[in-house]
């Protein structure tokens, strides 16, 4: 069920892509072929007007087939005003790059609505979460999963009060209340002092439980939204340009594996989903107009290398061009398919809350 959902999200981000090249070449008069969702062979197909619309069988993929893609490719006289070669420089450009700027625009909404009904809101709790090494807490014997009751005999319910009792005794010795599966003990625990502020410290995290959603403002959720975009514009680049080192080629993962992850976050609310997809929408962005064929952002560079030249990239230079792209891409396929192996065959795609 998770697995479906993730397919249909991500899925989704595609239709919106392929959308984006869609309107715009119909928006500028050229012929729009085919409009697909998925890969072939078609599993659903039916023809509106001068366009195949359809859905293929393998389903992480979706593309727009437009007349006069190539000046090789040879279209009816008729039919050859509607030919993508046929337009300016700067409609083709529009057109190829309307397929990120569709998926920018929907990273947004899906930020926007993030932060409007879905940001989480976490009450603390007195449950050890973390025990930090070589601390008080960890020379004391507490364990993850202990509830601390009170200090020195202070007890309470409220963790705040049983943080504010923990700071006010830096480099002491305390008593602590503690329950261990059910069983109340005491445990004397010394009290380290904080670096920045002075005050005491135990050494531990407390578990937060979440109890619903913060409540923010439409303007609110616009402006966190727009702030995203840079911010993890920034990473995917960052991403980019480790590739090739260990930890960078390790994080490579096929669309199996980004199904695989999208379904884990559905597990943690719709609203981590929602994100997620939001983040895998601003990748697609960012990734398809990188300047290397046969992403969108290498048909840019090609023509804008006709706007400066005057005439046509030479056919010659375009496919050889294409080849080493292609063969990048199958490099990173492979290395992408042997990282997710490797997780199906230890941990899986497993994500922590």
């Amino acid at each position: 069920m998770f697995i479906a959902i993730a397919i249909l999200g991500i899925g989704f981000l595609i239709f919106v892509h392929e959308l984006g090249h869609f309107l715009a070449a119909k928006a500028f008069g050229m012929r729009a072929e085919k409009f697909y969702i998925g890969f072939p062979p078609a599993a659903l197909k039916r023809k509106f007007g001068e366009t195949e619309y359809g859905i293929g069988v393998i389903p992480l993929g979706g593309y727009v087939k437009i007349s006069g893609m190539t000046r090789e490719e040879k279209v009816p006289e008729d039919l050859k005003s509607g030919a993508f070669y046929s337009k300016p420089v700067w409609k083709r450009i529009i057109v190829v790059s309307a397929g990120a700027a569709m998926n920018l625009l929907l990273a947004f909404i899906l930020f926007f609505v993030f932060y409007w009904q879905a940001v989480p809101e976490y009450e603390n709790t007195n449950t050890i979460a973390l025990v930090q090494a070589d601390s008080g807490a960890e020379h004391a014997g507490l364990q993850v999963g202990d509830k601390l009751l009170g200090v020195d005999g202070s007890v309470s319910d409220d963790p705040q009060v049983i943080r504010d009792e923990l700071q006010s005794r830096p480099d002491q010795q305390a008593t602590l209340l503690v329950e261990r599966d059910g069983k109340q003990q005491q445990v004397t625990a010394d009290i380290g002092r904080q670096a920045e502020t002075g005050g005491g410290i135990l050494g531990v995290a407390f578990k937060a439980v979440r109890v619903g959603t913060m409540d923010i403002s439409a303007p609110q959720a616009a402006r966190h939204a727009a702030l995203d975009i840079p911010l993890i514009t920034k990473e995917v680049f960052l991403f980019i340009g480790n590739i090739f080192s260990r930890e960078g080629i390790e994080d490579i993962s096929t669309p199996i594996g980004i199904v695989a992850f999208s379904s884990e976050t559905i597990k943690m609310g719709w609203g981590v989903f929602v994100r997620m997809l939001g983040f895998i929408s601003l990748q697609l962005a960012i990734l398809n107009l990188l300047p290397l064929l046969p992403l969108d952002g290498g048909h840019v560079v090609f023509n804008l290398a006709e706007s400066i030249k005057g005439s046509p990239v030479r056919r010659q230079t375009y496919e050889r061009v294409s080849a080493i792209g292609i063969t990048f891409f199958i490099i990173l396929f492979m290395i992408a398919l042997m990282n997710d192996i490797q997780r199906l065959l230890g941990p899986g795609f497993k994500l922590e809350p």
